[in-house]
């Protein structure tokens, strides 16, 4: 798995994170990924990974497109994983997702197919936060440390600057 670029950003106490696919399963209608990373955004926030399980754990689960109010599919599963990234030579934590398609949203499911929708998107509401300087940088970092999971979406220009090109694995059913 190859991350390459993602974006954060943060408006006053409300967070929004994208996060592109690693995964797309034709059989089961299913795409997976990283939905968070506890990397500095463009904005000099950190969510960190605990909060981001939390929220997970308190997320009713519905999934939409482009941050409309429809739903799309729901999370089947999600977990605490590591990514190493080869660039900065650093580890990160986050919330790994699958999350499946429904049959109701065939326009959705074949943007994800063709490569259209490509990542996933937080939104939440920020419940707690400090802020630290950054040694390397002396730049300040608000550290998200609780927050409410509004939203996952799926979406065509993921957000998070370290994950926005994954590779997308495609599972090819036999004729």
């Amino acid at each position: 798995m190859n991350i390459e670029k993602s974006l954060w950003s943060s408006h006053g106490d409300n967070i929004s994170l994208s996060v592109p696919f690693t995964k797309v399963n034709r059989e089961k209608r299913t795409v997976s990924g990283f939905a968070t990373l506890d990397n500095v955004d463009q904005t000099g926030d950190v969510v960190t990974a605990e909060a981001s399980l939390k929220a997970f754990e308190g997320f009713r689960g519905n999934l939409r497109e482009m941050h409309q109010s429809i739903a799309v599919g729901k999370v089947v599963s999600f977990k605490p994983e590591t990514y190493y990234d080869q660039k900065s030579q650093a580890f990160y934590n986050g919330v790994y997702v699958t999350s499946y398609i429904s049959k109701g949203a065939q326009d959705t499911w074949e943007k994800v197919l063709d490569g259209t929708l490509s990542g996933f998107s937080i939104g939440g509401k920020i419940k707690e936060s400090d802020n630290e300087v950054n040694k390397a940088t002396g730049e300040a970092v608000r550290f998200i440390k609780d927050y409410d999971l509004v939203e996952l979406s799926i979406v065509d220009s993921p957000a998070n600057e370290l994950c926005n090109i994954f590779s997308i694995e495609k599972i090819i059913i036999p004729a």
